[in-house]
């Protein structure tokens, strides 16, 4: 390993241990919001009007009648007959990440560095970052972590922000900046002591120039904020894209590296037990064909242990990357992979940007102009989130849900919300 690696990784370690410090002294940024709950409104963004509604009225209208009556109950109509609900985002924030708590708490991250919070009947504005923020996770309604980062008009790295949660109820979280040197991807975690982060170099994808996956392991007493860099970093050095996992003994990390002067390859890496009480990492992705510059970035989910998917880990002379599906029958046995061309009556994927599921036969894809699509293992059905018959323009970030009647999408000052029919 080069000493140009030591210097990087001492770098990332230090600015760590900093923000530790900072945090162990209680410094808090941005204000809390009441725990009143049954507040008529919360309070305005910046730059936000107060008189205007939160959320209008749901009902049914027939639009484009010309009848006056009609009219205004298609202006009151805020779900399709599918039950998408279009909720107000405030100030017309673009949202890039969700999470919820299973319980009806559900946060969102913004570019304009807003973490936002859905309370029930809106979403009201928990803290206010000053960087844009990219990505959010909880172990739990009162436990959080959120991140992310600037990206500059040259590709080199700017300042971001890892920030944690916490609080006695979810209206009531105190937000600490952890650290202000790392730039956060994604972050996702096994649970409150198991937590796993990806910081980036923006448009970087040498080998030489790689992400960092980082590692908590809980509070600690040294005074330091918990975060170490894990040896994956080392192991597999590569651009990450994302992290995700069903639980401690199945974590999966995809993202991709310079593989020549004009190609580009995707990596995955998947965290397994190693027989003696600890984890160890392996590769275990579908077979390399062609990758191209205009590639997407490697999108990685996974239903259960046994099933994970994966977008944009390879692609084609078109730019297309394709769906591919792995099964594995468990244990430490390896995944099998099926690719999907997602071309002809299907999507394609340099349109999409975020997938969901809790099954393998119910998975939703979205991204560009709102595309949102279902997938049940066997065919493409295009979901209706319109509310006038006319194609959605924004495009869809990030999908959550807790099941098949609560499905959260947001993005481009937009917010969907699937609710049981």
């Amino acid at each position: 390993m080069s000493a140009r690696w030591h210097l990087r990784l001492a770098a990332v370690a230090t600015s760590i241990g900093l923000g530790a410090v900072a945090c162990s002294e209680g410094s808090v940024l941005g204000e809390v919001m009441s725990d009143d709950e049954d507040a008529a409104a919360p309070p305005p963004l910046p730059g936000e009007d107060a008189s205007a509604p939160d959320v209008e009225d749901a009902g049914s209208g027939d639009g484009g009648t010309g009848d006056p009556d009609a009219d205004v109950a298609d202006a009151a109509k805020t779900c399709t007959d599918e039950g998408w609900c279009h909720v107000v985002v405030p100030d017309d924030q673009t949202l890039r990440a969700l999470w919820g708590d299973g319980q009806g708490t559900v946060w969102t991250v913004s570019d304009e560095g807003n973490i936002l919070r859905w309370n029930g009947t809106a979403w009201v504005q928990s803290y206010a970052a000053g960087v844009p923020l990219t990505t959010i996770w909880g172990s739990g309604s009162t436990d959080l972590w959120a991140g992310g980062g600037v990206t500059s008009t040259d590709g080199a790295p700017e300042p971001g922000v890892l920030l944690h949660g916490t609080g006695p109820s979810p209206s009531a979280i105190a937000w600490t900046k952890v650290a202000t040197e790392v730039n956060v991807r994604s972050i996702w975690g096994s649970s409150a002591t198991d937590v796993f982060a990806v910081t980036s170099v923006p448009h970087r994808v040498e080998a030489a120039d790689p992400s960092y996956l980082l590692h908590y392991a809980g509070e600690p007493t040294d005074g330091s904020s918990g975060w170490t860099v894990d040896p994956l970093t080392t192991e597999l050095p590569a651009h990450f894209d994302r992290v995700w996992g069903t639980s401690a003994d199945d974590v999966w990390v995809s993202g991709r590296f310079r593989f020549s002067a004009a190609m580009v390859r995707g990596k995955v890496a998947h965290r397994l037990p190693d027989g003696e009480g600890g984890h160890r990492w392996r590769t275990d992705e579908p077979a390399q064909t062609f990758s191209s510059e205009t590639r997407s970035e490697t999108i990685g989910f996974s239903v259960s242990p046994t099933h994970a998917y994966l977008i944009g880990f390879i692609g084609n002379a078109g730019g297309d990357g394709n769906l591919h599906t792995g099964v594995s029958p468990g244990g430490d046995a390896p995944f099998t992979w099926t690719q999907t061309v997602t071309s002809g009556t299907g999507p394609s994927t340099r349109s999409l940007a975020t997938a969901w599921g809790f099954s393998p036969t119910e998975i939703w894809f979205a991204g560009e102009y709102g595309r949102l699509r279902r997938w049940n293992g066997q065919s493409w059905r295009i979901a209706n989130v319109s509310l006038d018959g006319l194609p959605l323009q924004q495009a869809i970030h990030a999908i959550w849900g807790s099941g098949p009647g609560d499905i959260w999408a947001v993005g481009a000052g937009l917010a969907l919300h699937k609710v049981t029919q």
